[in-house]
């Protein structure tokens, strides 16, 4: 079985993740408005309205507050993500001097 790579969290893909918030936004919107308003004559305008309003706020929080919080809080508390590997230190290039002769 071959070993699969693992990819830090940050790297996926979005346009997934665009589609599931879009999803979520059109199924919140709905069930809001028809709650709300029944089926009025303006209900294309109106869901295409709170569509659009709630998209922004789920990809604004999910996508932009979320990971930038994330990084901040990462790049001044000095603390590694878990799945971080720790870099290897580099030992200094030994030079080659020719020995000295003991002095008496």
């Amino acid at each position: 079985m071959a070993k699969a790579v693992k990819r830090h969290p940050f790297q996926r893909d979005w346009r997934r993740d665009l589609l599931i918030a879009a999803l979520i936004s059109m199924l919140l919107a709905m069930a809001l408005l028809l709650y709300t308003f029944g089926l009025p004559r303006d209900f294309i305008f109106r869901l295409f309205n709170a569509f659009f309003g709630i998209f922004i706020l789920i990809t604004g929080t999910a996508f932009v507050i979320v990971p930038s919080v994330n990084w901040v809080f990462m790049r001044f508390s000095g603390k590694r993500p878990k799945n971080a590997k720790a870099v290897p230190k580099v030992a200094a290039p030994k030079r080659n001097l020719p020995k000295k002769s003991p002095e008496f």
